[in-house]
């Protein structure tokens, strides 16, 4: 386990020189530009945020829905969330080109905007998951409980609210609809369900967290739920651009099904709905290999949902001549700020592991 850590320091530690180089040179060292003023930081941390779902939720059903089997995890579920968290905030960081400046927003808040919603929620959430970890290790149950019921509101208020940075601009193609929170917060459920049973397996197989597999395999019966209603969710988003045949959705649409963006997005629909779920459903399913299956796949393919919901955008523009090539690729430097993203977080995770009691015994 030293060498795992050690090679994943080595990582965090060439990202951090990457972002060093970026701070120096400035965002002309990636590939955003105009019009793509987003790009794989943004992705990344609109993940991150909806990967803290998994953990939540998982620590709530333990807590408050009396489900004793999962409460054994439900301290590696509030590690997830708040190490996912950690995660989104520096990958906002990575996106400024000057964050000596982030004090402003808080400085000079400007409420009528989506984006200061998101970051006092995200940190008020995040808050609340270390309150709830604390309480956990602490055996303060009546305390627990009380956070627990309000970490559900406020995961449906934190995936709302970053969905409607998006879904609440009506001149950015393909973004103005209604159906984006419910949308993210689902999708957010899936990626974060996946992680925590990734990260359950992984403390069992590498980190000596010695409890029974039979939790996987509970946890991974909720894909057989949470998959198709993404899928539903999905297709009625489909639907309705397709059919009323909206111009600026409907050309974010071919660049999904036939353009720039298809690959990602079959990707997304084979590898991270439709397989995982057919596993599910099969005997494959109800064993540890098949539900990692699944899992390490309905993780990368909201990963590419996310980027199928963000990038496409940008490539119509709807305050631009349109005869503007637009392009957009990911640097080095924004491919290993993101891999550091990942490194760091399983770093975070391990040194917890060997800090915080993370299997209780109860």
């Amino acid at each position: 386990m030293k060498k795992i850590l050690t090679l994943l320091l080595a990582v965090v530690a060439v990202a951090f020189c990457a972002w060093l180089y970026q701070l120096r040179l400035g965002l002309g060292v990636t590939g955003m530009n105009k019009p793509v003023y987003w790009g794989l930081y943004i992705v990344s941390f609109v993940f991150f945020v909806g990967i803290s779902a998994g953990g939540i939720a998982v620590a709530s059903l333990s807590h408050l829905a009396g489900i004793e089997k999962f409460k054994p995890i439900s301290r590696i579920a509030e590690v997830v969330a708040i190490i996912s968290l950690i995660l989104a905030m520096l990958a906002i960081l990575f996106d400024l080109g000057r964050p000596d400046r982030l004090l402003h927003l808080f400085i000079y808040p400007q409420f009528n905007s989506p984006l200061i919603w998101d970051v006092f929620v995200i940190n008020i959430y995040l808050v609340l998951c270390v309150a709830m970890l604390y309480f956990g290790i602490t055996q303060k149950a009546k305390l627990l409980r009380i956070c627990a019921i309000i970490s559900i509101p406020a995961f449906v208020l934190v995936h709302s609210i970053t969905a409607w940075i998006f879904g609440l601009m009506k001149s950015q193609a393909g973004w103005h609809t209604a159906i984006l929170a419910p949308l993210f917060i689902v999708s957010a459920l899936v990626s974060g369900l996946a992680l925590v049973i990734l990260a359950t397996v992984f403390s069992k197989r590498l980190l000596g967290i010695n409890f029974d597999y039979d939790i996987v395999i509970s946890l991974g019966k909720y894909f057989k739920v949470l998959l198709p209603i993404l899928f539903y969710f999905l297709f009625c988003e489909f639907l309705t651009a397709g059919f009323a045949k909206i111009p600026k959705h409907a050309v974010v649409l071919n660049e999904l099904f036939t353009g720039r963006f298809a690959g990602i997005f079959w990707f997304d629909m084979g590898v991270g709905i439709i397989l995982p779920f057919l596993i599910i459903i099969s005997k494959l399913g109800k064993t540890v290999a098949g539900v990692v299956i699944v899992s390490l796949s309905s993780f990368l393919g909201v990963f590419a949902e996310r980027t199928d919901i963000i990038l496409p955008s940008f490539f119509h523009p709807a305050l631009m001549n349109l005869r503007i090539p637009v392009r957009y690729a990911p640097t080095a430097v924004e491919y290993l700020l993101a891999i550091g993203l990942f490194a760091l977080g399983t770093a975070i995770f391990i040194v917890a592991a060997k800090i915080i009691p993370l299997f209780d015994r109860r």
